[in-house]
């Protein structure tokens, strides 16, 4: 990728993220969202949270690791199996974080 072009990508998602939060401010007092938008808006934690969480579990030195030698990966499922099981977010962080201190323990 180009610098020309990498700016222009960074420039224009900082566009579009300042078009899409400044959106809200037009928004009369007491007037709701088109009823489209607000069902849009309610997937976005759930699009956020992968992306932020994806990076840090699947390359945790800056390459792609599926090892078993991840200890980020192995806390991440888990944490993965926590959530499923009791469906708490609370728990599903604390079981992730202890793992992850537990298995970087055994590790070394």
């Amino acid at each position: 990728m180009s610098h020309d072009l990498f700016f222009f990508v960074i420039i224009l998602c900082g566009v579009v993220t300042f078009l899409e939060r400044g959106s809200f401010l037009l928004f009369p007092r007491g007037k709701e969202p088109h009823p489209r938008l607000a069902k849009a808006l309610r997937f976005v934690p759930a699009a956020v949270l992968p992306a932020l969480v994806s990076p840090a579990l699947f390359m945790p030195e800056g390459v792609f690791d599926l090892s078993f030698s991840n200890p980020r990966l192995m806390a991440g499922a888990v944490a993965l199996a926590i959530a499923l099981w009791r469906r708490s977010v609370f728990l599903t962080l604390l079981s992730g974080l202890i793992s992850l201190w537990g298995i970087q323990w055994v590790m070394g």
